[in-house]
């Protein structure tokens, strides 16, 4: 055992097997932290004031668990979550906030940068940077829980949401396909990253996006996640979308640069529906395109 527990703590006595404390049949909060906040292996220490029940790692509380002072918002866990524990080597769930102390966040371990584990200390949640807000490295920390802030080339770095669902995300967003990677450039499983939210905005031509940004551009919401019959659009950043019409693409996420899209796994020029005349260099028709009513493409 990681930790040595050295006497029977809390509102239970826990049988032993083979010297060690069998916690199988212990409640979530069925059991007092010991001193310095300790638990059983497994078990982490919620407090509730200056009193600290054990909750198994990865469990989702009552928020009225937590102290008034630090109940979610921001710290988590959130609601209509479901935490997974199918991250390797990590004691708590991001998405869900879910396996921390109230005051505490479950961040990205930043010597692995694919497992996520409790953060040592309770930060300053009014120093926290909102969804989509610009962020500083290495100094991961920066974002609001559930969170993380994501490194780019092309555009300033943002603190993206993650998730697994798109209830994970927030309005006018939805869970895609992008998600994190590790130092081998290895993808995280069971972590996703929300899309921008969805933005009025033309994705032909020029494809800038309503409110002018560095490096981003204007893209189907539906090319970004997979989405079908929907006409949304989102000013997303062009880092990912970097194919020349006529070349090989892929569609979860489109990558065919600003102006195009990727149909049938080649980048074609995207065009208005409803503009007056030919929308088509070609002069020819412009085809639907994930059932949107506004937008299609040019063969």
């Amino acid at each position: 055992m990681g930790r040595t527990i050295g006497i029977v703590l809390g509102l239970l006595a826990l049988p032993t097997v083979a010297g060690c404390y069998d916690t199988a049949g212990v409640v979530n909060g069925g059991l007092l932290c010991g001193a310095g906040d300790t638990c059983p292996d497994g078990f982490i220490c919620r407090k509730d004031g200056q009193v600290g029940h054990c909750w198994r790692i990865g469990s989702v509380v009552n928020p009225l668990a937590c102290a008034p002072a630090k109940a979610v918002p921001p710290f988590g866990p959130f609601a209509s979550c479901s935490p997974n524990q199918a991250i390797a080597s990590s004691t708590c769930d991001p998405v869900c906030q879910a396996g921390c102390p109230c005051d505490q966040r479950c961040v990205l371990d930043t010597v692995t940068f694919a497992s996520f584990l409790c953060e040592g200390a309770a930060p300053d949640s009014s120093a926290f940077v909102p969804v989509q807000g610009t962020c500083n490295l290495p100094n991961v920390g920066d974002c609001a829980p559930g969170s993380v802030c994501i490194a780019d080339d092309v555009c300033p770095n943002l603190c993206y949401k993650t998730c697994r669902e798109d209830i994970d995300c927030p309005s006018g967003s939805r869970c895609s396909v992008v998600t994190l990677f590790d130092r081998t450039a290895k993808p995280v499983p069971n972590v996703y990253l929300c899309a921008p939210p969805t933005e009025g905005c033309n994705p032909a031509g020029a494809a800038s996006c309503t409110t002018a940004r560095t490096g981003f551009s204007c893209v189907f919401m539906a090319g970004l996640t997979g989405i079908v019959n929907s006409d949304s659009t989102v000013c997303d950043c062009g880092t990912t979308h970097d194919k020349k019409v006529g070349t090989g693409c892929t569609t979860l996420p489109d990558d065919c640069q600003p102006g195009a899209v990727c149909v049938d796994l080649v980048c074609r020029p995207v065009c208005d529906r409803k503009a007056s005349g030919s929308a088509c260099p070609s002069g020819g028709g412009c085809n639907p395109i994930y059932g949107s009513t506004q937008y299609g493409y040019c063969r």
